[in-house]
């Protein structure tokens, strides 16, 4: 898909706190900013591209600066539905790492001239398969632990052919750190992302026996008289 679809060198960008837009991924989007509406229709009436910035919350500046991390999510419209009110809902889809060059304008929406980052993906392809096949162990482990992952989630990331689009989703839908998330978006590499994020998901199961051992043979009610 992303080879089909030319990346624009500028793109309107929302930036938004622990919000980050990974490719292939799905981001349902609530929009009702005045700045956000002129900024989806002219989006609508052009190529149906903006990037998802989030929020770097590291820095020291005007909270109304809203400063960006660097690297972000550009993503393609795919369905929007406008309100009687004015405000839309719409689905994104992303497509491509991006790194912000400059701030080309503020008013009335944030453009910034961006550029695509590939990933670098070290080693042959066989090894590159073990990828999906890591991820997908540690996933039937946590729901054996009683983790409420959706057995559509497990289906959906095993029919995902490509081994870095599936670390990329898995993440998208699996991590709950919005800081752990932006870093794993600006790893390029991919063994390296594959690493970060299987290291993630090994401490959530230990954290997830852990539970059950404390947890021992009582109820969700029985917990709270403890």
């Amino acid at each position: 898909m992303n080879q089909e679809i030319e990346i624009p060198r500028e793109v309107p960008v929302m930036t938004l706190r622990s919000t980050v837009l990974f490719p292939q991924a799905i981001l349902p989007l609530y929009i009702f900013e005045e700045r956000y509406r002129t900024m989806l229709n002219e989006v609508l009436a052009g190529d149906r591209i903006f990037a998802v910035a989030s929020l770097d919350e590291s820095r020291n500046d005007s909270p109304g600066m809203e400063t960006p991390h660097k690297v972000a999510g550009i993503g393609i419209v795919r369905a929007c539905k406008t309100n009687e009110d004015g405000t839309s809902n719409l689905i994104l889809q992303g497509l491509a790492r991006v790194e912000f060059e400059s701030i080309v304008s503020e008013s009335p929406f944030r453009r910034a001239r961006i550029h695509q980052l590939c990933s670098q993906r070290d080693g042959p392809e066989d090894s590159l398969s073990l990828i999906s096949e890591e991820i997908l162990r540690i996933i039937e482990t946590q729901i054996r632990l009683g983790a409420e992952i959706p057995r559509e989630v497990v289906s959906f990331l095993a029919n995902v052919q490509d081994p870095e689009a599936m670390l990329d989703l898995a993440i998208s839908t699996l991590c709950a750190s919005g800081e752990l998330k932006q870093r794993l978006l600006e790893t390029g590499n991919v063994a390296a992302r594959h690493r970060l994020f299987v290291d993630y998901m090994r401490k959530l199961t230990a954290k997830i026996k852990l539970d059950q051992k404390l947890k021992g043979d009582l109820d969700e009610g029985d917990l709270y008289n403890n």
